[in-house]
């Protein structure tokens, strides 16, 4: 309570977020490092891949070539396409549209992308039968009012083999979604214009090309699929650790699909349903790699800020929660983020009581 014995109030104004975002100076010098860390991800993407491909002739140079390309990659994933698509990068838009393609380099489609993760995930986090970030059935129950399968009482285990094919799985999917209209269980309103399906078409060729085409006319075909099959399987694996660890753990909260999300409720259910990932000190470069995913708060809340810029936002945020009374939900280390994550996954294995 207030010096006046009134309880603080627990809805947060659309102002009050507003008045968290940070200083136009602010942004423009987020936009410049996030720019010039776009271009030191590709420097690492070209050298190490141009070094794997054209150089390495044994698994001495290879293997560790093959660690800094997976590396790059997620960090293209988490610190170039995922800003990109958030239109974070600023003007001109088509630096946005540009750098938004690189979801589809990655195998996956940067159109469905926007659909998926922009328009459902951000505007239903959490929510049971819309957001398709937690429909992971038949094979994981990641929410309370999900159906329990026996086999889920070992989830914590085999989950994280099943990661690691994130990457493959959308290279796939997006094809059945083209036919569906449908990103999961939810039906895509905006049906894709003619440059969409090129796009997509054309991404997926382009993976193909780079990632075992081209690879396979200087190296045995057994070889290329073994790095391509280990390089997807780890950047898969790394790229969906980091978007789980905010929403599936036993900080956060679920909601059902009557739940109030918008308007003046929208705040509310993006704290209720978020956590961010402290990494500071020894887990500064996992911070680095996360490319703002450590954030997932405030970029919740201002999803076109560039993740640079998330820092300076977070103090507010935070206040701005003690002073309404809500939990401002944070893992206070990378390891501990990791950890509540596998008790979230045991927690959901336990069949619910009857």
């Amino acid at each position: 309570m207030d010096s006046s014995g009134v309880p603080p109030s627990r809805s947060i104004s659309s102002a009050e977020i507003a008045a968290c975002r940070p200083r136009p100076d602010v942004l423009r010098r987020a936009v410049r490092r996030l720019r010039g860390k776009t271009v030191l991800i590709g420097a690492m993407t070209f050298g190490s891949y141009i070094g794997l491909v054209f150089v390495a002739d044994g698994p001495l140079l290879a293997v560790p070539l093959a660690a800094i390309l997976v590396i790059a990659l997620v960090a293209t994933g988490t610190g170039v396409m995922h800003d990109a698509n958030h239109g974070a990068y600023g003007r001109p838009r088509v630096i946005n549209q540009t750098l938004a393609f690189t979801a589809d380099v990655l195998g996956a489609s940067s159109w469905f992308w926007r659909h998926q993760h922009n328009g459902i995930h951000h505007g239903n986090t959490n929510v049971v039968g819309i957001d398709t970030d937690i429909e992971q059935m038949p094979f994981a129950r990641l929410a309370p009012a999900q159906p329990w399968k026996p086999w889920h009482r070992f989830q914590h285990i085999y989950m994280w083999l099943l990661y690691g094919f994130l990457t493959v799985r959308m290279l796939i999917s997006d094809f059945s979604g083209l036919l569906t209209h449908r990103v999961g269980s939810q039906q895509i309103r905006n049906r894709p214009k003619r440059r969409d399906v090129i796009e997509l078409f054309g991404g997926k060729v382009l993976h193909l090309v780079w990632a075992i085409g081209v690879p396979i006319f200087f190296h045995r075909w057994w070889m290329v699929l073994v790095f391509y099959i280990a390089c997807s399987w780890s950047v898969g694996l790394i790229l969906a650790t980091f978007f789980q660890l905010a929403h599936c753990n036993d900080l956060v909260g679920f909601a059902e699909a009557s739940a109030p999300r918008r308007g003046d409720d929208f705040a509310g259910h993006q704290l209720e349903t978020t956590a961010n990932v402290h990494t500071s000190g020894i887990s500064r470069p996992v911070g680095w790699l996360m490319g703002g995913l450590q954030y997932q708060i405030e970029h919740h809340l201002a999803p076109g800020v560039p993740h640079p810029a998330y820092p300076a936002m977070a103090d507010c945020v935070r206040d701005l929660c003690e002073s309404h009374a809500i939990e401002y939900h944070v893992h206070p280390t990378f390891w501990a983020a990791l950890r509540s994550h596998v008790h979230w996954l045991r927690e959901m294995g336990r069949r619910p009581a009857q």
